[in-house]
């Protein structure tokens, strides 16, 4: 059947019948199938609301008429969807039929697709997203999904329609381009990152970025340099130090973001730019340590100083090693070492913890990230470990 305007009542039912045919298929989104799909739904839109004046009836007299003709009651629904409680909900019209209920409603319980179509002419397209490969049981843990009431199994359930939910929540969300892991997850024994998890984690770091810092100033790239950079990492001496840093920061449009890492990520910080054109660093805290935080948060710093970040090439770090041979990752690490502003030479002789405050005074900066530098200088992390100071009660 040729794709064309319709303009009498024949062509109307053999459109009706042709998307019924095409829904059957349950086509791929961006497939010839699918794209045919959509260019019906709006002929048919057009054609009702110019000419044409149906009496159709709602989704959910449908759904109870079709049911009086099979005979079924609602124990015989749940199947579609997904519980007693649920059918009765749906039914009274007190829950919203979900994406994948009408799928199952058109595919499996002959509701005309036209019925849907109504209201979900483009949302009734399969996608070609694998919803429950997010990570959905940490992203419901750690309160991704506020509005949602419901247990786990409930979510699996409306996956698609919550994170669809989740990511239009935070505007340009959807135009932030695909994430990728800068470096690799050493030490995680080269686990491979989900990049469905990698996506959320962003999001919801931008969010919480828009959340806490909604007035923040436009970036002027200018700003930013080695001193700028010697300045952040002295606010490391004070003991509220992560906190001012991430006032100062804003005063100069850096949005930053202390957000936990999803599972399969192993991030520890991130660096990218909002859609506003706001720089965004993030760091994870996977490792409740200062020295962790600091070198993680100027590594960062030092990816949009150097200018390794634009629109399209967001940053995302595992696993942060002096030792990376990625020549991005190298530079970063270089520049970060800089702006601590402690040579080697000074380090190397360090044997007690007085030495250490020594250095903390001489440097002004916090002596957690002396014993950082000493460790990696010595090559033995378990140097001062009682010593080491905490950061996540900061953010909590």
């Amino acid at each position: 059947m040729d794709i064309k305007l319709i303009q009498s009542e024949k062509e109307y039912e053999l459109a009706m019948a042709r998307v019924d045919k095409l829904m059957n298929l349950d086509p791929e989104l961006n497939t010839p199938d699918s794209n045919e799909l959509e260019l019906w739904a709006t002929l048919i839109e057009k054609y009702e609301s110019e000419q044409h004046t149906p009496e159709s009836p709602t989704p959910i007299e449908a759904i109870k008429f079709r049911m009086d003709q099979m005979g079924f009651n609602q124990n015989d629904m749940t199947s579609y969807f997904g519980s007693k409680a649920k059918t009765s909900e749906v039914l009274n019209g007190k829950r919203k039929l979900t994406l994948a209920m009408m799928r199952k409603l058109v595919n499996g319980f002959g509701i005309p697709a036209h019925v849907f179509l109504q209201d979900e002419a483009v949302l009734l397209n399969k996608s070609n997203i694998d919803w429950r490969a997010y990570p959905l049981k940490d992203m419901f843990k750690k309160g991704y999904f506020p509005n949602f009431k419901g247990k786990l199994a409930d979510l699996k359930l409306v996956a698609e329609e919550e994170i669809r939910a989740f990511i239009e929540r935070v505007k340009g969300a959807s135009s932030l381009p695909k994430p990728c892991m800068r470096t690799t997850a050493h030490g995680e024994n080269n686990k491979e990152v989900n990049e469905y998890s990698l996506q959320a984690w962003q999001i919801k770091t931008l969010e919480k970025g828009y959340q806490e810092q909604s007035d923040i100033v436009m970036f002027d790239e200018n700003s930013i340099n080695l001193e700028f950079l010697k300045k952040v990492a002295q606010y490391s001496f004070l003991d509220e130090g992560p906190v001012l840093a991430q006032e100062f920061l804003a005063k100069y449009g850096i949005y930053m973001v202390v957000e936990p890492h999803l599972e399969q990520t192993y991030l520890d910080g991130a660096a990218f730019l909002s859609p506003k054109g706001n720089p965004v660093v993030a760091v994870t805290l996977r490792y409740d340590r200062l020295d962790n935080f600091w070198f993680t948060l100027l590594h960062e710093l030092a990816h949009i100083e150097l200018k390794h970040i634009n629109k399209n090439t967001p940053i995302f770090d595992s696993n942060l090693n002096p030792d990376d041979t990625n020549e991005i990752e190298q530079q970063a690490n270089k520049r970060a070492k800089e702006a601590f502003g402690l040579p080697d030479c000074d380090l190397s002789s360090v044997d007690t913890y007085a030495e250490i405050i020594r250095l903390e005074k001489k440097y002004n900066i916090s002596a957690s990230i002396i014993i950082g530098q000493v460790r990696r200088i010595k090559n033995n992390y378990t140097l001062f470990s009682r010593k080491m100071g905490k950061v996540r009660y900061l953010f909590e």
